[in-house]
């Protein structure tokens, strides 16, 4: 499952409220992609944090190391006892900005989830200190020692997009679908949302589009991003051959309710681990061993 920038917005938010005044008592690393930061309060109960390559998102199980993470040294090093200052996203791109203080020291942790994802630990000037994995690409380059650079940001903020950016549409000659997603950069099955709540076909050419059809188009759009983002959730669980959560209901999903976006993350995500954590440990034999095996429990056997 992947997290849509919309959908990490609102994590943002609801972390930032959940964790005010928390400070790092331990970190915990789970897999060579995810770590779990355990923050204390004081007169609140504590908070687990799972920071992944995929997701971020608040947990209620501390699940046991099943591999390395080359990360986990440097982090309890530097910041255990270190306060969240404060989570950021910009504008709806797929990136974290986690700031943690400790009374003049300052570190940022930068969690990409697009790609093959990254974990990044900068000094209070964005100076790379350690990373998941170095990038060597034309528009950046990340290594320890390097500044960080962003990858080049979305031109529409649709967080505040208004009917005008709709009107190009009626320029093009590709599908209503196919221009939502390219310019709203969200996935599959909101844009599914946005074309049935607006009743225009999905497949309808851009150029065809009627004036009233664009503003319904609009306003749908503008609803599930408010929705999503605002927290006026009706979050489900779907479990096809992906198994995904929703933070609100989709027509025509096989769904299952939940309690919160969050908790639904909390299942899927940990139960993604969970089966990683099997295949690491069980290594499957070679088949040469496998024969030796078969061999060797045939002779325990005549031997009874």
């Amino acid at each position: 499952m992947t997290l849509a920038g919309i959908e990490l917005r609102y994590l943002v938010n609801d972390i930032n409220k959940k964790i005010d005044g928390y400070y790092v008592s331990n970190i915990y690393g789970i897999t060579k992609d995810s770590l779990l930061f355990k923050f204390h309060h004081p007169e609140k109960s504590d908070v687990l944090l799972m920071l992944s390559t995929f997701g971020i998102w608040i947990t209620k199980v501390k699940i046991d190391p099943i591999e390395p993470n080359k990360l986990l040294k440097h982090l309890r090093n530097n910041l255990l006892r270190f306060k969240l200052k404060e989570v950021k996203q910009i504008g709806t791109e797929r990136i974290v900005y986690l700031t943690l203080s400790y009374f003049e020291k300052e570190s940022v942790i930068v969690v990409e989830l697009f790609g093959d994802g990254n974990i990044i630990i900068c000094n209070n000037e964005m100076k790379i200190l350690a990373l998941s994995h170095s990038i060597n690409v034309r528009h950046r380059q990340l290594r320890v020692g390097s500044q960080y650079v962003q990858p080049p940001l979305d031109n529409l903020d649709i967080l505040n997009m208004t009917e005008k950016d709709f009107e190009p549409i009626h320029s093009t000659s590709i599908a209503v679908a196919k221009w939502i997603g390219k310019t709203l950069g969200l996935p599959r099955k909101y844009i599914e949302e946005i074309t049935r709540l607006a009743k225009v076909e999905s497949k309808k050419k851009g150029e065809d589009v009627s004036s009233e059809e664009v503003k319904r188009l609009f306003d749908s759009a503008t609803q599930i991003v408010n929705n999503v983002v605002n927290g006026k959730h009706d979050p489900e669980i779907v479990r096809n051959d992906e198994v995904y959560v929703n933070p609100i209901s989709l027509a025509g999903e096989n769904h299952e309710k939940i309690a919160s976006f969050m908790d639904g993350l909390d299942t899927v995500f940990t139960e993604s681990i969970l089966t990683k954590g099997k295949q690491f440990r069980v290594p499957r034999l070679p088949k040469k061993f496998q024969g030796w095996k078969q061999d060797l429990m045939n002779k325990q056997r005549q031997l009874r």
